[in-house]
């Protein structure tokens, strides 16, 4: 039988080098999952070298290569030989004046990474997504697979991830290509690159004054090493059962809706800062949003605070796991306990 090689495309990332290390080898708590498929070599890919310490722990070759998804020959060439591909490269880019790879990447990119896989008789492609698809003016509280997109996406970001989900969901059966995309919610780990270390430095440097909407929205986390083992479980169906879940989308998350400030809260007594108490309100956070895009429009700064901040954090914004659970046997291997412990260790070593 020919060998099973694996391309991970956004390898060097925060999720990506997370996925790279349990796909090779890495010790699991609890023994390795059952789900799992079993590679013979990955191939990582990224526009930054992976990181050695990944690859001299694994347990099988990895090779890391650069490559800009937006090179249709280059990515191509990259793909060839493989029977699995994880196609997490992405620009997150939530500015008010965005910049042109968020759409050349995000979506350009994927097109190029779908016809690829039909070019090179890819058998299974495992899209990331994001929770962010369904970010709409509505709040969400247990929102699940069902919901449709949003006729008017919030945000230019929002817009090129639905586009890059409808490619590679759109792409099942063509060929020997099966598909499914993985949408998680809110990330976090070590090395996590968004909102921990954003957040404790704007409430370091006194910048934020008040807490974004209200005590009552709660916002999904999920460890960073379940979203790599939903990928991996999802791979593994597409293997054994592909028309179960071909095509399908699944959100991943671990049942964890703090509110985004409580949640911050250990992070920012970790490092002796000081969190604001006073909540602005529905009211006063959705006027503040407005105030900020006017602010931008006027002086074209960007500002730290909009309406898709609002959506995201200032009102209920979390999904159900049910889909994911039942159709690809998913549980989380690290619990939210075990995450944060995890998070604060990391954070011990970092400046912020």
């Amino acid at each position: 039988m020919s060998e099973h090689v694996a391309v991970i495309l956004g390898g060097s990332g925060f999720v990506g080098r997370r996925l790279v290390a349990l796909a090779a080898g890495e010790d699991v708590p609890g023994g390795r999952p059952e789900g799992w498929p079993r590679f013979d070599r990955i191939r990582s890919l990224d526009v930054v070298p992976l990181d050695p310490a990944v690859i001299a722990a694994a347990k099988i070759p990895v090779e890391s290569h650069i490559v800009d998804i937006t090179d249709v020959a280059a990515v191509r060439a990259a793909l060839d030989g493989a029977r699995t591909v994880f196609h997490l490269a992405s620009v997150v880019d939530v500015g008010l004046r965005p910049g042109p790879r968020i759409e050349k990447v995000n979506v350009g990119g994927t097109r190029n990474v779908v016809e690829a896989c039909v070019a090179n008789g890819v058998r299974s492609l495992i899209y990331t997504s994001s929770e962010d698809v369904l970010l709409s003016e509505i709040p969400v509280a247990g929102g699940d697979e069902s919901y449709a997109y949003p006729e008017k996406p919030i945000h230019p970001y929002v817009a090129t991830k639905i586009e890059g989900e409808k490619l590679a969901r759109g792409a099942d059966k063509r060929g020997a290509l099966r598909t499914v995309a993985i949408r998680p919610v809110h990330v976090y780990g070590p090395h996590d690159p968004h909102a921990i270390l954003t957040s404790l430095r704007a409430f370091k440097d006194g910048s934020v004054a008040f807490l974004v909407g209200h005590d009552k929205a709660l916002f999904d986390v999920v460890y960073v090493d379940n979203v790599a083992h939903g990928h991996l479980l999802a791979a593994g169906m597409l293997e054994r059962e592909p028309d179960r879940v071909g095509g399908k989308a699944y959100f991943v998350g671990e049942s964890n809706k703090p509110n985004y400030f409580a949640w911050l809260r250990p992070y920012a007594a970790r490092k002796n800062i000081r969190m604001p108490s006073r909540y602005l309100g529905r009211t006063g956070t959705a006027l503040a949003a407005r105030l900020m895009e006017v602010v931008h429009r006027v002086t074209g700064r960007e500002v730290p605070f909009h309406r898709f901040h609002q959506r995201v954090i200032g009102e209920s914004f979390w999904f159900s796991n049910a889909a994911i659970q039942r159709d690809l046997g998913y549980a989380p291997i690290v619990t939210p306990a075990e995450g944060e412990r995890r998070t604060l260790a990391w954070l011990d070593g970092v400046d912020v």
